[in-house]
């Protein structure tokens, strides 16, 4: 039995928080100390804590928090050095398939085709664009490349250029559309969720995989958690 400390109790904590109490093999812990492997869906103010935790008592750890500040992702890449981490702005399989899509249109169109990317989330969400967003963009080529919510008198659109749009209403789990516009066609490419658990259920599986008995420290991607 495989014990799992869960750091965050907003809707997706307790998500994962139920999935594990759920999942076969695995028992919940209270404690850095107790567990064989950490989930953190938190906040930076909640991370800094955590890590420093780890720091004395090193476990692998699945960390889908966004906005980290410099000094905590430099303490989790020390962290790496000593015990697998996953890192993800989404642990959704279908966005880390949708990420690889994007990756692989982008290297395919080449020159010519205008990107776009749009993302729709709840009207409680805090920050814009969404992290999986700039996940998206960073495929797409680069967020030194975006250039988030025009307005206003901007000019031409440039081809370098990945434009960022922020949507936000209701009760939207989360949505991202990025859009490959070349001459006389589009491709578009879309995840759509309505339902939390299938970013907790990413989460459950990552942490399972970080639990093989051969796995190397380094800071990993769901790309490796699912072989892509």
């Amino acid at each position: 039995m495989a014990r799992v400390l869960v750091s965050g109790d907003g809707r997706m904590g307790t998500a994962v928080l139920r999935l594990v109490g759920e999942a076969d093999g695995l028992d919940l812990a209270d404690r850095a100390a107790e567990a064989d492997v950490v989930i953190d869906y938190s906040h930076p103010d909640w991370t800094g804590p955590l890590l420093e935790q780890l720091a004395e008592h090193p476990r692998p750890l699945v960390i889908g928090t966004t906005g980290l500040t410099g000094e905590l992702q430099e303490h989790l890449r020390q962290l790496s050095k000593r015990v697998p981490v996953v890192q993800a702005a989404n642990t959704g399989t279908g966005i880390a398939v949708l990420r690889r899509l994007v990756e692989q249109a982008a290297a395919s169109l080449g020159e010519g085709w205008d990107i776009e990317v749009l993302e729709m989330h709840h009207r409680k969400k805090v920050d814009a664009p969404s992290g999986t967003a700039w996940l998206l963009v960073d495929a797409a080529g680069g967020r030194d490349r975006a250039v988030p919510s025009r307005v206003g008198e901007t000019g031409a659109r440039t081809d370098a250029e990945i434009g960022v749009q922020t949507l936000r209403g209701g009760d939207v789990v989360g949505e991202h559309t990025v859009y490959l516009v070349g001459h006389g066609e589009r491709l578009e490419l879309t995840h759509r969720a309505w339902d939390r658990d299938t970013f907790a259920r990413g989460g459950v599986r990552a942490a399972r995989w970080l639990l093989a008995a051969d796995r190397k420290p380094g800071l990993y991607s769901m790309n490796d958690v699912l072989g892509l």
